[in-house]
């Protein structure tokens, strides 16, 4: 008798919360219904409500009187189109939700947008960063702080995407398996392209399994079952015609703080909050959540970088990179890494050591997975996601950058092969464009350092740099002797351009540039000098640092008078807003050559003697300059800087 009355109270039990499950349904298809969108978008949302309904109801992880608190479950919903089913779970759980329209939620409106919608695929990779975030924080702090899960309501055309199938087998080589993925066919869609992605997924390493999307007891043994998965799961709403809900009222009393989902949320963030209370390592967990580092960070990382960097002080920019990279997971425990083999075989190619050791999780060739999770990792929060892949990649990944530097995510990328380094590989290896393209993406910031210990100040630059995502962009090989120790003239590499050198009285050339171009700059600068030109050469590793600068300060360094002159192995786009309408521009007005890195400079002029003809011309053709021994260089001479300055292949 006592086996038999608790069998009949827990089916009690489970009856009344389906019937609750089937109650905030009906309730949640009235506010979908009363939205105006489009008919198929509203079958995609009519069919994906009970599953929605039931996961917000009996599983999620979420209290709406504090959405954002660490160790929630994050909602993914990476398209505009089921936005409106969100919004309708949160008018019906949040406490002060009632405010959110349906039709206008966006990223930053609510904290339970965990991101901003964008193009298809985007959402899955930010997830599995999102739950690659959350492994990496429960093996630091245990799942008695870090227990959540990372759910995502896609569209059948995120699966179809090339950068959602780089970041499902990613998720897969990770073991990821605290993600699932909830989606339905959508009525435009061939069921056999539904079915063939399904079959993709599959064969990533996913658990696969399909539901009927009005079966209440089939939704909840799905979910149950993703709970018990060892593996990342997508879960396949199917819908079908000819099964009717019940006829139930709609949820009226139980809602906001008195709905199951505010009620089961409060009472897990409570007992996470004692926990937290008595865990050794609340103040390092409080900090990281916040992003924080400890105030000898600065000096502490300068110490242990000049340490790694003393066997190769002259060192190439993408070395003292690596080494600062090294210095600063070692200082830090919430750096994570993600390295596409494009950065190791690069790092090989210049006899460089392992630059990331055991701290970066590689990720093959899939850079544009890679940089999707980047971005999930940063919204997650609790880490500091850096990336490194070949500059040339960086076409792949511009799509996830630039959602990126729109949520103003902070993400450090090391860029590597930067300019000529890979010249014998031919013109479709040497960026041409790219510098100009990501200067003008809005929040990115773009570090191009000459030398290692420009590189560095750049790195601490980077960490400072508080509007969105940075970008180190690095050559392997080392700039001459001369040029790898630098003490500015005026300011500083953290300002993010700099004067180099410059005589005392009116200037008559500027001599402006970034990267290895630097030094090509400095000895034109010193041969010019001698013609007795007063030469001033700056440095601009940073165009957006440099232009936050005072209008005093930028004045100052790149002078109120004289001819400006930039030189970079890249596209002229954009230089005019340093160089004026008079300034003149040395670099690449084509795709490159396949080539010695020398003959590729010399096909574009980017030598030192060539600088020199060009300025010369242009300051006697102007007549500045009436002086008869300012001369153009002979072409001995000139074939004499070239072979002196121009980089070699190592």
């Amino acid at each position: 008798m006592a086996s038999t009355s608790s069998s009949d109270h827990t089916a009690s039990s489970t009856s009344t919360q389906d019937a609750l499950v089937l109650r905030m349904d009906t309730a949640a298809r009235k506010l979908l219904t009363a939205g105006t969108t489009e008919v198929d978008t509203q079958a995609e949302l009519q069919t994906m409500c009970l599953p929605i309904t039931a996961l917000w109801c009996r599983i999620l992880r979420f209290d709406p009187a504090v959405p954002d608190w660490p160790d929630r479950d994050r909602c993914v919903v990476p398209s505009s189109a089921m936005l409106p089913l969100l919004a309708a779970m949160l008018r019906l759980t949040a406490p002060d939700a009632h405010g959110l329209s349906p039709t206008t939620l966006e990223y930053g409106q609510h904290p339970a947008v965990e991101i901003a919608t964008g193009p298809a695929g985007q959402g899955m990779a930010a997830a599995a960063g999102m739950a690659l975030a959350e492994q990496q924080l429960a093996n630091r702090y245990g799942r008695s702080l870090v227990n959540h899960r990372t759910w995502v309501l896609a569209r059948d055309s995120d699966l179809a995407t090339g950068v959602a199938l780089e970041a499902a087998q990613l998720a897969s080589r990770f073991s990821l398996n605290r993600m699932a993925v909830l989606v339905c066919p959508s009525p435009l869609t061939d069921p056999t392209d539904f079915s063939d992605s399904l079959a993709r997924f599959s064969a990533s390493g996913w658990s696969v399994r399909k539901v009927r999307a009005h079966d209440l007891g089939a939704i909840m043994a799905a979910l149950q079952a993703i709970l018990r998965a060892r593996k990342p799961t997508l879960l396949a709403c199917m819908p079908e015609c000819c099964s009717p809900l019940p006829d139930m009222p709609p949820e009226e009393e139980l809602t906001g703080p008195w709905s199951p989902t505010a009620r089961r949320g409060s009472s897990i963030r409570r007992s996470w909050l004692r926990r937290l209370a008595q865990h050794r390592a609340r103040a390092d967990f409080e900090r990281e959540q916040l992003g924080k580092a400890r105030q000898t960070m600065r000096e502490d990382w300068g110490r242990v970088w000049r340490q790694t960097m003393r066997t190769a002080p002259n060192g190439s920019t993408q070395q003292a990179a690596f080494a600062g990279l090294r210095s600063l997971s070692i200082l830090r425990q919430d750096v994570t890494i993600l390295a596409a083999t494009s950065s190791t075989r690069s790092s090989r190619r210049a006899n460089l050591p392992a630059p990331f050791g055991h701290a970066a999780q590689p990720c093959g060739i899939q850079e544009h997975g890679m940089a999707g999770m980047l971005n999930g990792m940063a919204r997650h929060g609790g880490v500091l996601p850096c990336g490194v892949a070949g500059m040339m990649t960086i076409d792949r990944m511009r799509s996830a950058l630039r959602m990126t530097a729109l949520m103003r995510s902070k993400v450090l990328y090391l860029l590597t092969d930067d300019g000529l380094a890979l010249s014998d590989n031919g013109g479709g290896w040497q960026p041409v464009e790219q510098l100009a393209s990501l200067r003008a993406m809005p929040h990115l910031a773009v570090f191009r350092p000459a030398c290692a210990e420009e590189t560095f100040a750049c790195w601490q630059a980077a960490l400072n740099w508080p509007e969105g995502p940075a970008l180190l962009i690095l050559c392997p090989h080392p700039p001459p002797p001369r040029a790898s120790r630098r003490a500015g003239h005026y300011g500083g590499p953290s300002h993010g351009g700099y004067l180099i050198s410059c005589g005392a009285g009116p200037r008559h050339v500027t001599l402006m540039a970034s990267g290895p171009e630097v030094a090509i700059a400095t000895q034109a600068g010193q041969h010019l000098s001698q013609q007795g030109l007063n030469v001033a050469v700056v440095s601009i590793p940073c165009w957006e640092v440099f232009a936050q600068q005072p209008a005093t300060y930028r004045s100052a360094v790149l002078g109120r008078e004289g001819l400006r002159v930039g030189i970079e192995a890249a596209s002229s786009f954009g230089w005019e807003r340093w160089l004026g309408a008079e300034g003149i521009f040395i670099g690449m007005d084509d795709f490159g050559i396949s080539a010695p890195a020398n003959a590729v400079y010399e096909r574009f002029g980017i030598t030192a003697g060539a600088i020199c003809e060009k300025v010369l011309t242009r300051l006697l053709a102007a007549g500045a300059q009436k002086d008869p021994s300012l001369t153009a260089p002979t072409p001995s001479r000139l074939e004499d800087l070239d072979m002196s300055l121009t980089i070699t292949r190592l």
